[in-house]
C-alpha cells in the first residue's frame, strides 16, 4: 500500500525515539512547530530536541510501535504502544530499571512536509504507576 509523504514524516518522527536520532528533527519539524504533550506545550524545535533528549534519558531503549495511521488531508492521526525500561532519570524522578508499556495517540500537522503541530496524548498515570511500583 502506498505511503503518503505526510505519513512518511508522521513515521519518521517515531524513528527519533526508536533510532535516539534527535537530530532527524531538524529535517521534520517546521521553524515554526508547536508540539502539545498533555498539558505541556513545547514551542520550536529546539525545544522539541530538548523535550525528548530528557525522555530518551529516562527510557533510553523506547520503542514506539505505531497500530494504526488515519489520515485526513494535511493531518495523520497515530495510535501506538511505547515500551522500554526506565534505566536512566526522568525529569526529576531517578532510575528504577522498571518496564513501561503504554498507550497514546498523535494527532500531526504537517505543511509542506514538515511537522508543524502536533497533539500528543498518551497515559501518563499508568506510565508513572509501572516505574514508582
Amino acid at each position: 500500500m502506498p505511503t503518503s509523504d505526510a505519513v512518511k514524516v508522521a513515521l519518521a518522527f517515531y524513528n527519533v525515539y526508536n533510532n535516539q536520532m534527535t537530530d532527524l528533527l531538524d529535517d521534520i519539524l517546521d521553524p515554526l512547530y508547536v508540539g502539545h504533550v498533555n498539558s505541556t506545550d513545547i514551542i520550536g524545535p529546539d525545544s522539541a530536541k530538548e523535550f525528548i533528549s530528557g525522555f530518551l534519558e529516562g527510557i533510553p531503549d523506547a520503542f514506539f510501535d505505531v497500530k494504526n495511521i488515519l489520515e485526513d488531508g494535511n493531518h495523520v492521526i497515530c495510535r501506538w504502544r511505547c515500551t522500554g525500561s526506565q534505566t536512566g532519570p526522568f525529569y526529576g524522578i531517578s532510575p528504577t530499571n522498571r518496564a513501561v508499556d503504554v498507550n497514546g495517540i498523535t494527532i500531526f500537522r504537517i505543511n509542506t512536509g514538515r511537522i508543524a503541530e502536533l497533539w500528543n496524548i498518551w497515559d501518563q498515570h499508568t506510565f508513572l504507576t509501572q516505574i514508582k511500583a
